[in-house]
């Protein structure tokens, strides 16, 4: 039986097969670490942020509307990152970057409230993206797995 394939294959293949090795729980553990650090990291604040990683800590289901809004916060991030791109001024790239790793952080957030558990990895992987050296959110993330 062929193994799944992960983007986060693509980042550590160390981290993905560890994922692939571990418990739900675990898996799970891994995804909220990635997540605090890639929020604390590209500066990710606000109510949303703040109940989401409430109820990842806590291990309780976040209600509907949390996941409904940190899409549509990813989405707007991306729509703004995309017209800072496109301008292709080239002094905005510092902005340019934080908006992209607060799209980051954001959809790794989405992921990791999923009810579905196969979707922990894609949030480990948008955490990771999240962040401008996230070999500290590597070395947690496998802690964790472990």
């Amino acid at each position: 039986m062929m193994k799944p394939i992960f983007r986060l294959d693509s980042v550590s293949p160390t981290l993905a097969e560890r994922f692939r090795k571990a418990s739900p729980q675990k898996c799970r553990l891994a995804a909220v670490v990635a997540c605090e650090l890639a929020s604390a990291s590209a500066g990710l604040s606000g109510q949303e942020v703040t109940l989401a990683l409430g109820a990842l800590r806590g291990g309780a289901a976040a209600p509907p509307f949390l996941q409904q809004r940190l899409e549509r916060l990813a989405a707007q991030l991306d729509d703004e990152y995309l017209r800072l791109e496109q301008e292709g001024d080239q002094s905005k790239n510092p902005e340019s970057l934080r908006v992209f790793s607060k799209a980051r952080a954001t959809s790794a957030l989405v992921f990791a409230l999923s009810n579905d558990s196969a979707q922990l990895h894609e949030a480990i992987y948008e955490a990771i993206a999240a962040m401008s050296d996230p070999d500290e959110l590597v070395r947690a993330a496998e802690r964790e797995l472990q």
